[in-house]
């Protein structure tokens, strides 16, 4: 078998030089030909570096890199001189001014230098500083093939080789977003593969719902930092039970911007000014906060009579009381406005101030009016859809995101949308994945998605499409859709042919079809994301399940002859199995609610987790912990 040797395609914004002429033999007939060097005291993320590459070599070639401290003897041969070493430094290869998560990538004789920013901590932190890491798995993709797919070993794809040479260009690296995050990443080994993917943060903002206290501290002093509902009071909403974690403020009000540049210069003037609003609709009736408002198209209340449509919903005369914001239009110009005073009163002290917030909920479309500048730095919220990502979710999110742009601010990504299609097999590769090179063609500063719910055997492609682009932007959705189905072998084709199964099987519903289908619903007790499950015997049906196991029977039989294609089959079979159990569950759950009578719904739920603890390592990898629906399920929680 000849030996690999591809020059490196840099997943990082790249300085290239020239590339030497020479190859760098690492393995040769299954003999070690180079070493692996370390600093005589080497960071954690140095130390994880060069175990990873010993790894992914080692199960490569079957050869074992020696790793070695520098203060140690030195095997003679070709070195990969990883970190901060003296012999790096000797040859003026220097980091400090990359970026954090940066690296530089450097050939020299025999030896292949990576040196990266770095820093102290844990390998596997969101926070850590690891450029040589991040470097060490540029090389490992881009010349040895190596692929992640999902989180264990099963997903793992490293190409077989007797011999490994290496012939990277000389390139300076910088990361290509500020962050990368993807939250709930609890279990080591979804830490491991995010890091693999090269998820952290360079430079992180901070952002998050931001006047959690304020009502504690400003409700008796300051009622007027403090949203007005539409009887003209101030204060907690009574149509949301009074609940401070959905109250908004009075974005209008001078006090308010006061005492968030008061609060700010508290805790040092930071570089990054929190002012994301609370979690919910957002609305506050005050007429200062109206005037900031402009009609925007799409509006479903002509613009003035905005404030009687909201007084009448709040009064419980028209439509549902806790929905009484929404009579109030798109609220973007108003919070467009409120930030940009925001931006330019914390710049008179701190002039690189970045002003972070949400465009979220009522105020996500774009801005009819109001203009900013990049000192705004604006996460995207996109609109959410119950079954996972459609063309109609992307239309929506790139017209938003266009219009977000045209403003001047800096966007990030922020979205819910892999909460969605709990448990169920859902394929979205290629409209998330055409998205999210739109959205890194058109100034994305980083990404922050929640949740990362373990979902890999069931939508496993649109998962790893997601890690993918965001290191490789220039790669054609379709490849990396053939990537994932390469790892199944010989029953690549039948793999290809069972998520086409689930790319076209969802139901192009309107907003109004839909929450027509969720009210439909309500006495099950459907949630925010809960009409899912109570909606999916319309989306899998017995007759779309029965074609979804035809297929994957049959890639079970072409697979049959490899061992690991074998294997990643029945990771796929069992997703479906957990679906068809769910669906049974469910359909049992709506029947106790009908007919007062548990006896089906607690056979069913038993066989849901007889199955589980059966597959604890799988269940353990793929579906983590119980959604919020199915624990209003639960027998022991219901009785």
């Amino acid at each position: 078998m000849r030996p690999f040797s591809i020059g490196i395609l840099l997943a990082a914004a790249a300085t290239i030089f020239t590339a030497p002429s020479f190859a760098l033999d690492l393995v040769r007939d299954g003999k070690p030909l180079a070493s692996i060097v370390i600093p005589a005291q080497p960071l954690p993320v140095e130390t994880y570096a060069a175990q990873e590459l010993q790894y992914h070599v080692q199960s490569s070639t079957r050869a074992r890199l020696p790793i070695v401290r520098e203060n140690e003897q030195v095997p003679p041969g070709a070195h990969v001189y990883l970190g901060n070493c003296a012999a790096a430094i000797a040859k003026k290869i220097d980091s400090s001014q990359v970026a954090g998560n940066g690296y530089i990538v450097k050939t020299n004789d025999e030896n292949l230098f990576i040196t990266g920013k770095d820093s102290e901590g844990d390998p596997l932190d969101l926070d850590t500083q690891e450029g040589t890491l991040f470097g060490v798995y540029d090389i490992l993709e881009n010349n040895l093939g190596v692929r992640w797919l999902w989180p264990g070993k099963l997903g793992e794809v490293i190409p077989r080789s007797r011999s490994l040479a290496l012939s990277p260009h000389e390139a300076t690296v910088q990361p290509l977003l500020w962050f990368k995050q993807w939250r709930n990443d609890s279990l080591p080994g979804e830490r491991i593969w995010l890091k693999r993917q090269r998820f952290g943060r360079s430079i992180r903002p901070h952002y998050g719902h931001s006047f959690g206290e304020y009502w504690a501290r400003f409700g008796k002093t300051h009622p007027e930092y403090f949203e007005m509902t539409p009887d003209g009071k101030r204060g907690l909403d009574p149509t949301t039970d009074n609940n401070p974690t959905y109250l908004h403020m009075c974005v209008s009000q001078p006090a308010l911007t006061s005492q968030i540049i008061e609060d700010w210069k508290a805790k040092g003037a930071p570089k990054f000014l929190n002012v994301c609003e609370n979690d919910g609709w957002a609305g506050c009736a005050c007429p200062t906060c109206m005037s900031w408002d402009q009609p925007a198209p799409g509006d479903p209340i002509p613009f003035d009579q905005r404030a009687d449509a909201a007084r009448r919903a709040f009064n419980g005369q028209e439509g549902r009381r806790d929905e009484w914001m929404l009579k109030l239009g798109s609220l973007s110009d108003r919070y467009a406005h409120f930030w940009r005073n925001i931006s330019e009163t914390a710049r008179q002290t701190r002039p690189d101030v970045e002003v972070v917030s949400y465009v979220y909920d009522n105020y996500r479309k774009p801005p009819v009016k109001e203009m900013l500048n990049s000192n705004v730095l604006c996460g995207v919220v996109p609109q959410e859809s119950i079954f996972g990502y459609s063309q109609r979710d992307s239309s929506v999110f790139r017209h938003d995101w266009s219009g977000w742009e045209k403003t001047g601010c800096a966007l990030f990504l922020r979205p819910n949308y892999t909460l969605q299609a709990p448990n169920f097999p859902a394929f979205y590769a290629r409209i998330l994945g055409e998205d999210l090179k739109f959205a890194m063609a058109h100034g994305m500063k980083g990404t922050d998605f929640d949740s990362l719910t373990s979902k890999y055997s069931t939508e496993g492609p649109s998962l790893y499409m997601l890690a993918k682009i965001l290191n490789h932007p220039n790669a054609p959705v379709g490849a990396v859709v053939n990537e994932f189905c390469d790892a199944f072998g010989p029953a690549r084709g039948a793999i290809i042919q069972y998520f086409r199964v689930w790319e076209g099987i969802y139901p192009n519903y309107s907003e109004a079809q839909i929450a027509y289908a969720i009210d439909a619903k309500r006495r099950y007790g459907s949630g925010i994301y809960g009409p899912y499950y109570f909606l999916a015997d319309e989306i899998y049906t017995p007759a779309v399940m029965a074609n979804a196991w035809s297929i994957l029977n049959v890639a079970r039989r072409r697979a049959a002859p490899d061992a690991t294609a074998a294997a990643r089959v029945e990771w796929l079979a069992k997703g479906l199995q957990q679906t068809d159990l769910l669906l049974a569950a469910a359909r049992a759950y709506e029947k106790q609610i009908d007919t007062h009578d548990s006896t089906d719904f607690n056979a069913a739920w038993q066989k849901l987790e007889d199955f589980r603890k059966s597959n604890a390592e799988y269940d353990k990898i793929n579906f983590a912990g119980l959604t919020g629906s199915e624990e209003k399920w639960h027998p022991k929680k219901n009785k």
